[in-house]
């Protein structure tokens, strides 16, 4: 393989990135940002795994077990520094839930970085109202002509500023951050999804929430989105007159330079326009497998376990203990795995930490690929040139 192949290509709407260490590597930088997953996807061989070792690995994958509904939220509420200080320390992160979405309504998502953080895409009249003015990295390159009209991305911390915390002792009154002062006046309230990043045994309570009036519920939708099953691939791959059959994973992830290039061009300088063609027919067929439209349910030789946890809202902590789990097998029998994760189309940060917007469908996913001895990351978003990856 030509040094190259180790970086990071466009392809159309797509982004692939080979190499063992660098789309892995790549992978972990993204899942470290990608608080707002709703789904999350693990397609592993089990060939050689005896019967008890398939039955306890669905278990395996899981991680996380709690989500909750929080309805008629103060937004003042979530400026409360003892709410601030427990997202911080147990990664609570957030979307808000409501019957328009990203395309035609306000978003707002609570993110644990920063000391905690508040994105939001906002329409004009909220964007006038709430005073946020601070952009967030990538609105410039989203696709104007497909945003709402007025549509801003901005964003605020939300701890008091040391600016903040000095002008109220020294005039003898209670700080406040910068968020809370904008929204007291406002009196309005929200509803989220939410879930803690870093769970620790019992339920939390979201206590700081609940004394300004918030009610909280937990959903019961974890142990219900989350679904396995043993689905038998054939060994052959697929050939232009043959789509039926699995995809080539394992030329897509060793060879990515042997699709031929337009006009003979010489392929150390990228990879083809056919590749990118064979990474989406891919993607058709992992999206046909999802949905249980595949013929190759009745094929034979290959069994492999198809693991989801989705629709729900699932962060970096369930990614990564999935993929270890992935790795594991990996070195003890599997001869490939495919770990995929969808971003909540609704979201108005990417994976990549900038700005998103529903574009033309709201795609944001990320799909990884990998053996023993390499790897391949294949990246969906719009706005994708705006990575900050």
């Amino acid at each position: 393989m030509p040094a190259a192949s180790n970086a990071s290509f466009p392809l159309g709407h797509l982004m692939v990135t080979h190499g063992r260490s660098s789309a892995a590597e790549r992978f972990e930088r993204l899942a470290s940002k990608a608080f707002l997953t709703r789904k999350i996807s693990v397609l592993l061989p089990v060939q050689g795994l005896q019967g008890p070792q398939q039955a306890q690995l669905p278990s395996r994958l899981q991680l996380q077990r709690h989500m909750f509904l929080l309805e008629d939220v103060a937004l003042e509420s979530l400026g409360d520094p003892a709410f601030v200080k427990d997202v911080e320390k147990l990664g609570i992160a957030g979307l808000s839930r409501s019957q328009r979405g990203l395309d035609s309504g306000n978003v707002l998502a609570l993110l644990p970085v920063g000391g905690g953080r508040l994105v939001s895409a906002l329409q004009l009249p909220s964007f006038q109202r709430l005073g946020l003015e601070e952009p967030m990295p990538g609105t410039s390159q989203l696709e104007q002509k497909y945003l709402p009209s007025g549509q801003r991305h901005v964003h605020v911390d939300l701890p008091i500023s040391k600016t903040r915390a000095k002008r109220a002792a020294k005039q003898g009154e209670v700080a406040t951050s910068r968020w809370q002062a904008l929204v007291q006046p406002l009196q309005e309230t929200i509803s989220l999804v939410a879930y803690c990043n870093k769970e620790t045994g019992a339920p939390y309570d979201f206590l700081p929430l609940q004394s300004f009036g918030g009610t909280i519920s937990q959903m019961e939708a974890i142990p219900n989105i989350v679904k396995s099953t043993f689905v038998n691939l054939r060994s052959e791959v697929a050939l232009p007159s043959a789509s039926c059959l699995r995809p080539p994973i394992e030329q897509l992830i060793c060879e990515p330079s042997s699709w031929p290039h337009a006009n003979g061009r010489d392929c150390h300088k990228g990879l083809s326009d056919a590749f990118g063609s064979a990474c989406e027919d891919f993607l058709d067929w992992l999206g046909a497998l999802q949905l249980q439209l595949d013929p190759n349910f009745d094929g034979e030789l290959w069994q492999a376990l198809l693991w989801t946890m989705g629709e729900g809202l699932m962060g970096p902590a369930q990614i990564m203990h999935a993929l270890r789990i992935c790795q594991d097998e990996l070195q003890s029998h599997a001869a490939w795995f495919v770990l995929s994760i969808w971003g909540t189309e609704d979201a108005p940060i990417s994976y990549h930490g900038g700005a998103h917007s529903f574009d033309m469908t709201g795609a944001h996913h990320v799909h990884l690929l990998s053996m023993r001895d390499n790897a391949l990351l294949i990246e969906e978003a719009n706005a994708l040139h705006s990575t900050v990856a």
